[in-house]
């Protein structure tokens, strides 16, 4: 289970090159490779040492397969976080690895603006540190499978650059929203022939 990420990882990568391969033959035109260096925030739900959210900085990268109003992506994104106590445990660690893999719908305004909406599936792993009285426990959290939604606005710079914010959410619960992840995000996305 320790590598279940990585050949998830590796699994869409390859994925990524069969659909870029097709992609190439079918000629979708200069925006149909887009890669996107991504820097935001999220707030994560977190059950100990009582159930609580948290907010930390997350950064990565996407990549777009596709042009028009249909498209292929893939994301890897990595944040951490420490939270201090005033009782036991005094310290927590948090550090996430997430890959996600969907569609994404995008919408022009004009030659401008557009908005996309996104959807597809997370898998998440990481560790947790607790320090009691000068004692690390390190804790691995296991490979987690969840839903993405999400929606962006943004703002073509010439043919090859964009600008988009956007907001998307991992369902952990259904049943109770405020245990979902809230990712917020600011991305530039760079067009390639």
């Amino acid at each position: 289970m320790k590598n279940t990420l990585e050949i998830s990882l590796l699994v869409c990568i390859l994925a990524s090159s069969s659909l870029a391969s097709a992609a190439t033959n079918v000629n979708l035109g200069s925006n149909a490779f887009r890669i996107e260096p991504i820097a935001g925030y999220e707030t994560v739900y977190r059950d100990t040492p009582t159930p609580h959210t948290s907010t930390r900085v997350i950064y990565g990268g996407r990549l777009v397969l596709g042009s028009g109003f249909l498209a292929g992506e893939l994301e890897y994104t990595k944040g951490s976080d420490t939270e201090n106590y005033s009782a036991a445990p005094e310290k927590v660690f948090h550090e996430d690895e997430k890959a996600k893999l969907g569609l994404r719908l995008t919408h022009p305004f004009n030659q401008y603006f557009f908005t996309s909406a996104r959807l597809g599936a997370q898998a998440s792993k990481g560790y947790k540190e607790e320090t009691n009285g000068g004692v690390v426990t390190r804790t691995e959290i296991p490979v987690k499978y969840l839903p993405y939604a999400g929606a962006s606005l943004g703002i073509h710079f010439g043919s090859f650059i964009s600008v988009s914010a956007g907001t998307t959410m991992v369902f952990r619960d259904s049943s109770d929203m405020s245990k979902n992840d809230v990712q917020n995000t600011l991305s530039v996305s760079i067009g390639v022939n």
